[in-house]
């Protein structure tokens, strides 16, 4: 297992997240991370690395590196940062998508792919594909405030929202403690957004 440790600075992350109030682990147990799968549009990674957790009020803020390789002596190809948040507030299933990226590139081998729907907001649904039960669904999981927010990053990623909770990947972060930091108050604004 020398591979994700040694080349990635992961004493850097920890000293980050024990800076910041957070737990760190290299090596998280796996089972909580596999319980969000099947992702509506993320294909599930070997495993998941360098976990950062946060327990608030409303559960815990957790991120994490998922490694796409087939072993964990094997590099990958890219890397990235997933983040996950949990709420009671949030009620909805929707997944949107802006981009088209490594972690999307998903094979539907046990179902089939969510429905993707258009919510009648014209700046939304000429830049973001959107997959959910139906457009009421996902307009109400993606409310316009969370909306506005995306589209004032030029947000490129992917967002699932839940029943209690959302999963998050934006383009373009590596598992660096900066990008931690930086997912991490994205995160937190996307979850603002949406609960209101």
């Amino acid at each position: 297992m020398s591979g994700p440790q040694r080349t990635f600075g992961a004493e850097r992350i920890a000293g980050w997240a024990y800076a910041n109030g957070f737990a760190w682990s290299p090596f998280p147990g796996e089972t909580w991370f596999r319980q969000w799968e099947p992702y509506d549009n993320i294909a599930p990674p070997g495993h998941y690395l360098h976990a950062v957790t946060r327990q608030t009020p409303h559960g815990p803020y957790v991120l994490v590196e998922p490694w796409y390789a087939v072993d964990l002596d094997t590099e990958p190809l890219e890397r990235t940062v997933f983040a996950y948040a949990t709420h009671p507030r949030l009620v909805r299933r929707a997944a949107m998508r802006v981009g088209e990226h490594f972690v999307t590139r998903v094979a539907y081998l046990e179902s089939p792919p969510p429905p993707t729907v258009t919510i009648g907001d014209k700046l939304w649904d000429q830049h973001v594909t959107t997959f959910a039960a139906s457009p009421a669904e996902a307009a109400a999981a993606f409310p316009p405030p969370l909306r506005a927010l995306l589209a004032s990053w030029g947000f490129s990623g992917h967002v699932e929202m839940r029943p209690g909770g959302l999963a998050l990947f934006m383009a373009g972060l590596r598992p660096v403690a900066e990008h931690y930091q930086r997912l991490l108050g994205v995160t937190r604004e996307v979850l603002h957004a949406a609960v209101g």
